[in-house]
């Protein structure tokens, strides 16, 4: 489920960015921006998040983010857009937005997805909020009060 959040929030990003530029600049369809959004977010999100982020950090993954999302974006945007546009400036910006945005989203990751902490992916609901009881000895004061009246020295 963690994942499923985790590749949503992605995908709403990725999309808004494409959709805010390519619909703009080069008159892109919807169905072409949603094809090139899912195959971005699926490729970027397994190389990206789950693979480069846990062994090198925030920094490095956002780097290669930007990349993968400049590759991806131009080569798909370039087979299937024809565009009269410099796609090549369009798909820079749109690179560069999305890393913006990705390292933010990698504070997320760290914190929902590659951790083992107790928070859940919904906030303030923890997964270990078990019904749990606590065992203890019965206390009655009846016999409290005996065990200490038997406890303490006879007074002569």
């Amino acid at each position: 489920m963690k994942h499923f959040w985790a590749l949503l929030i992605k995908f709403a990003v990725i999309g808004t960015v494409l959709f805010s530029f390519l619909s703009i600049f080069n008159t892109a369809s919807l169905p072409v921006i949603l094809f090139i959004s899912v195959i971005t977010t699926a490729i970027s999100y397994f190389v990206g998040d789950l693979y480069i982020l846990p062994k090198f950090g925030n920094f490095i993954a956002t780097i290669a983010d930007f990349g993968l999302s400049f590759v991806l974006i131009w080569l798909l945007s370039a087979l299937m857009i024809n565009s009269t546009g410099n796609m090549l400036t369009t798909t820079f910006i749109i690179a560069l937005t999305i890393a913006a945005v990705e390292a933010l989203f990698h504070l997320y990751v760290n914190t929902h997805v590659n951790s083992n902490s107790a928070e859940s992916v919904i906030p303030g609901v923890y997964k270990g909020d078990l019904m749990m009881t606590e065992f203890s000895e019965e206390f009655d004061s009846e016999q409290a009060k005996k065990n200490a009246n038997q406890d303490q020295p006879k007074k002569n």
